[in-house]
């Protein structure tokens, strides 16, 4: 009954997260900024990171509300702006493990009011979403 509990809180969370349910403020009740042609909620800015090859990684809201995704290229061109879905009313956090600019975790709070984080692994891989570890202790990325 206990996994059964923590299986239901872990998708309720997870729905909360991606906006399922949740109605959003209008877009345009926000203030909109754009970079390289992409528009974003100015409230929450552009969160930058540098990898180890010296590849700058940004992250924004959009005024979708989901994590967008940008990085430049050894060349100076950027890539384009990808969309890392979820539903986000704070600006993105990024938190590097010791010893590696390349694995890291972006962070941000939720519809739920949670945080939530994706992972991502020195090959360039990511997690998908996982509510903070405060809230399902026994997620699986959590220690």
């Amino acid at each position: 009954m206990r996994r059964f509990r923590s299986a239901l809180t872990a998708v309720a969370a997870l729905a909360a997260f991606a906006g399922v349910g949740v109605a959003a403020a209008p877009a345009q009740a926000a203030t909109t900024c754009t970079d390289k042609g992409h528009k974003y909620l100015c409230q929450y800015r552009v969160t930058t990171t540098k990898l180890d090859n010296g590849t700058t990684q940004e992250f924004v809201v959009g005024t979708d509300h989901a994590v967008w995704t940008n990085w430049s290229y050894p060349d100076g061109n950027w890539n384009g702006w990808v969309s890392m879905a979820g539903w986000a009313q704070s600006p993105v956090s990024i938190d590097h493990f010791p010893g590696s600019l390349n694995s890291f975790t972006i962070a941000a709070v939720g519809s739920d009011g949670n945080y939530w984080f994706r992972l991502r692994y020195t090959n360039g891989s990511w997690s998908p979403w996982q509510v903070s570890c405060n809230v399902v202790e026994n997620a699986s990325l959590c220690p």
